[in-house]
């Protein structure tokens, strides 16, 4: 089965990159931002998106981990009176701009040793696409992917497939030449509705063994076992 892959699609947060290390700092900034002083709005604002705020940490089935960027800014519209998800929207991208972002491996190492086997790399967000193209640029791998896409690419947002379809007409590959790699159950069924030779799920993320075995192929650790797996 892994001969027949030709392409490999990744998530980016809680796959390339360390989830928690990013967005709870982004979260908790976002929160200050629109709760400002009033701390019974920061708690129902973490709450609408699966945020526990004593334990600086997201909750299982969190929005943020799991959504895209535009339903998270949605969600918490919903909380604050008179306010849209465009104004939102502009606190979430302002509090973009330098958050710590550590890769959960040595990304050039793999990203060559991939495109030296003669696979096509593409990364498929929820994020925004701005924000995955700067992250791939501070890791200097932008260079070695054939496709990146976010929630706000056209493409649509996972669990749907049209982000591994565009990948897909994007390198001309087929679905089932393609393997998707993610650490979130969205990742995991956008592939299955892509109709992906293989889904990779990884343990680098939020989400545990028990959360991802039903829709995964294959479950490694993290994408550090990836040129293994895809010789297996």
């Amino acid at each position: 089965m892994t001969s027949e892959i030709k392409g490999v699609i990744f998530d980016k947060d809680g796959t390339l990159f360390d989830y928690q290390e990013t967005w709870v700092v982004w979260c908790e900034h976002v929160l200050d931002d629109l709760a400002e002083s009033d701390i019974a709005l920061k708690q129902r604002l973490a709450l609408a998106v699966g945020f526990d705020l004593p334990g600086h940490r997201f909750v299982s089935g969190s929005l943020i981990v799991n959504a895209s960027a535009g339903e998270v800014n949605a969600a918490w519209a919903r909380v604050l009176p008179g306010v849209s998800a465009e104004q939102v929207n502009l606190v979430s991208e302002k509090n973009l701009v330098n958050l710590p972002c550590r890769p959960v491996c040595d990304l050039p190492d793999l990203m060559v040793s991939l495109r030296g086997t003669g696979r096509l790399l593409g990364l498929a967000t929820n994020d925004y696409e701005a924000g995955a193209v700067m992250q791939l640029n501070d890791a200097g791998i932008s260079d070695l992917f054939d496709f990146v896409c976010g929630f706000d690419s056209g493409h649509g947002v996972k669990p749907d497939p049209g982000m591994i379809h565009g990948f897909c007409t994007a390198t001309g590959l087929e679905p089932s030449q393609v393997a998707m790699v993610g650490d979130s159950t969205h990742d995991l069924q956008a592939g299955r509705f892509a109709g992906v030779g293989l889904n990779i799920g990884v343990l680098s993320g939020p989400a545990n063994a028990a959360d991802l075995q039903e829709f995964a192929d294959l479950l490694v650790p993290d994408i550090s076992h990836l040129p293994q797996a895809l010789r297996g």
